[in-house]
């Protein structure tokens, strides 16, 4: 799969984990990596609804387009499963048509 750049902000999602990671820019996310742990195990979506794989040595961060891309109910999923991890209720109420929607959920989540 080629190299991409995404489109920020994006968040990541560790698959071992319900928690979301919302993250601005790329500058962000450099200082984020060495708590993310495993880079194999992680999942980045950007503003687009891109699914992206990361891969990293000591000076840079590359990342390459996922195969297959996720659907949108899966992303919907994750986002109800931060929601609540995040103490909101009625978390299977949670619905979104587009990627927009869920980012301005996860904003409202990171801020609230």
């Amino acid at each position: 799969m080629p190299n991409k750049s995404p489109q920020w902000p994006v968040f990541i999602k560790q698959l071992q984990q319900d928690e979301l990671l919302y993250v601005c820019d790329l500058e962000e996310l450099l200082e984020q990596l060495p708590v993310l742990g495993d880079l194999e195990q992680i999942v980045v979506i950007d503003t687009l609804g891109c699914s992206y794989e990361l891969s990293s040595d000591n000076t840079s961060v590359s990342f390459v387009l996922s195969a297959p891309q996720l659907l949108l109910p899966t992303l919907v999923d994750w986002v109800r499963l931060h929601a609540s991890q995040a103490g909101h209720c009625c978390t299977s109420k949670l619905m979104a048509t587009d990627i927009s929607q869920l980012f301005s959920m996860l904003e409202f989540i990171e801020h609230n």
